[in-house]
């Protein structure tokens, strides 16, 4: 037996959808999923990758951030691992994306834990995330979601196996080096795990960056995708994307029985 994969959803959230990708009109919003990854083996134990947005949102979110990404649902990381019949203390291992509050936000829940004392980040997030959340420059870095007593960080600065058929891979897109996971697994086969290095399948599909009036967002974006389309190619992977509520409600589906 190997790895399974399933997903916890966590939450969702409202924003333009030229956020996500360029759209002609940029008016439209969208709704898009906040989740974390669990992978179990029974070997190897229990890794959850990212953690979701903060359960005290309301009060720790920068006002101007509430009003670009209004939170319409959230769900405590603990109450979505009782789900699965685990706790906080039962995950061996930890590993964030990257540092922003919709996917970093729930680390309290690992404070003190097996999982919480060595945190997997690359080492260009880290320095990035906690410069701009203890400035102020960053307003997705939010300095009381990172700065966490009974959290320890553990860096990593290349690709490398974390396990055998568990692969961390560095991305230069959204985030730098924003982790990404290659993952062979029993239920679905190889996965590549990308966070918000794509957004959604249709950023994939049409290889349409989000819009931004900075050039180099565009082209870190499709320079990343190439990559990652012939990573997948490589391996005959699926791609999970960071918030595609058509993909993570089908994987939902499929975790429970469903078709």
């Amino acid at each position: 037996m190997g790895w399974k994969i399933e997903l916890l959803h966590l939450g969702k959230m409202r924003c333009h959808k030229s956020r996500m990708i360029w759209t002609e009109n940029r008016e439209t919003t969208i709704e898009i999923p906040v989740f974390g990854v669990l992978l179990r083996h029974p070997e190897y134990g229990t890794v959850v990758y990212d953690t979701g947005l903060p359960d005290n949102w309301q009060n720790c979110l920068p006002e101007g951030l509430q009003a670009s990404f209004p939170v319409t649902e959230q769900i405590p990381m603990a109450e979505a691992l009782a789900k699965k019949g685990l706790s906080p203390e039962q995950v061996d291992m930890l590993i964030l994306s990257h540092l922003h509050f919709d996917h970093a936000g729930g680390l309290r829940h690992f404070a003190g834990t097996q999982a919480g004392k060595a945190v997997i980040i690359s080492d260009t997030e880290l320095a990035n995330g906690l410069v701009k959340a203890f400035t102020g420059t960053g307003p997705s870095y939010v300095r009381e979601l990172l700065d966490v007593p009974g959290i320890w960080y553990r860096t990593i600065s290349e690709e490398q196996d974390l396990f055998p058929g568990l692969r961390l891979f560095l991305q230069q897109s959204h985030a730098p080096g924003l982790i990404g996971i290659q993952v062979e697994t029993d239920n679905r086969g190889p996965v590549l795990c990308v966070s918000d290095a794509v957004y959604t399948e249709e950023n994939d599909a049409a290889e349409l960056p989000p819009d931004s009036p900075n050039p180099q967002v565009s082209q870190g974006f499709l320079a990343n995708l190439k990559l990652l389309q012939k990573r997948r190619r490589e391996n005959g992977a699926v791609m999970l994307y960071g918030h595609d509520l058509d993909r993570e409600q089908q994987w939902l589906r499929e975790d429970d029985g469903g078709i």
